[in-house]
């Protein structure tokens, strides 16, 4: 990881939430639910909607040994956050529709989250960085590139560039809504090419045109054609990583364990990066399962540094 339909659910619950305090704009939201008091009076009310199902049915569960209960602790900040993110829509430059999701917070401070290799915005790791973020104050977008998720356009294999101009498309649109874009947040561009694409790749792809890549079942997934192998190709990033300018701040987490991107690659990069930090987690996969809360606080901390507390003693005068 690199720091560089919710609709219906979302509308049912900030009708839930004006139920117990008139939200006017997200200002009001903010205020409001700093209120503890509100806080309390949103507990009760899923307290009192919890008691309702168990009145209703643990009667039954005597009978039935089918039934279990489950009970939760709900992180209520993080599922407001969510629940409540706004739908927005930019067009990119070649017009096709890019559709994401903009979690809001009290500031102007934005941080731009971009989905990996045939992932989408929805990423449990982006969705659980978004409300981290919305929570300390910043807000956080989260968009699917064109050809993914729910955004317009074709899906194409490699398509850096495309991607890379999408991205500007999306930082021009908040820029005009005066935003102050404080981070690019991105996770798993994809594995090695022969990984995906298997031995012999270019001989086949010479010989008919296109590789078809399917999954462990067989099923298709996706086609690559020559132009777009040969796009990837030409495509060095540790040579694009050697110009990024000192003044750019850059974090790396990566997975001891990652098993698509092997750790030796972060170490890699971070020895061509001018300004970098590199957190190798260990034990993480590459999806850093066990390890989330872990990864969103060291993105946190590295997008928005906690004020250290001086352990140092002044000498009496």
């Amino acid at each position: 990881m690199v720091t560089h339909r919710f609709d219906n659910f979302a509308e049912s619950c900030c009708q839930a939430l004006a139920c117990l305090s008139i939200v006017h704009s997200v200002e009001d939201l903010c205020r409001s639910w700093s209120s503890v008091s509100l806080q309390q009076n949103f507990a009760d009310y899923l307290l009192t909607i919890m008691i309702w199902i168990i009145c209703i049915f643990l009667p039954y569960s005597f009978h039935c040994k089918d039934i279990n209960l489950y009970f939760m602790t709900l992180d209520l900040n993080l599922w407001i956050t969510v629940a409540c993110a706004q739908r927005v829509l930019i067009s990119n430059k070649l017009g096709e529709k890019l559709v994401g999701l903009l979690h809001e917070a009290c500031s102007k401070e934005l941080v731009i989250l971009c989905h990996g290799f045939r992932a989408t915005k929805d990423d449990s790791i982006l969705v659980d960085l978004a409300a981290a973020l919305a929570s300390a104050g910043v807000n956080a977008f989260r968009f699917d590139f064109a050809g993914n998720g729910e955004s317009e356009g074709l899906f194409q294999y490699g398509n850096y560039r495309k991607e890379a101009d999408d991205l500007r498309s999306v930082v021009s649109y908040f820029s005009e809504q005066k935003y102050d874009i404080i981070a690019l947040v991105g996770h798993s561009k994809e594995e090695g090419i022969e990984g995906r694409l298997g031995k012999n790749f270019l001989q086949r792809i010479k010989k008919d045109g296109y590789i078809d890549v399917r999954n462990k079942k067989g099923k298709f997934e996706y086609r690559v054609t020559e132009e777009s192998l040969r796009d990837r190709l030409s495509t060095d990033t540790l040579l694009s990583s050697r110009s990024i300018s000192k003044g750019c701040r850059v974090l790396t987490v990566h997975g001891s364990e990652d098993e698509t991107v092997p750790a030796r690659d972060a170490l890699m990069f971070a020895a061509h990066i001018p300004n970098h930090d590199l957190h190798i987690v260990v034990g993480a996969n590459h999806r850093y399962t066990g390890h989330e809360q872990e990864l969103t606080s060291l993105a946190l901390d590295f997008i928005k540094p906690r004020p250290r507390k001086s352990s140092s003693l002044r000498p009496k005068l």
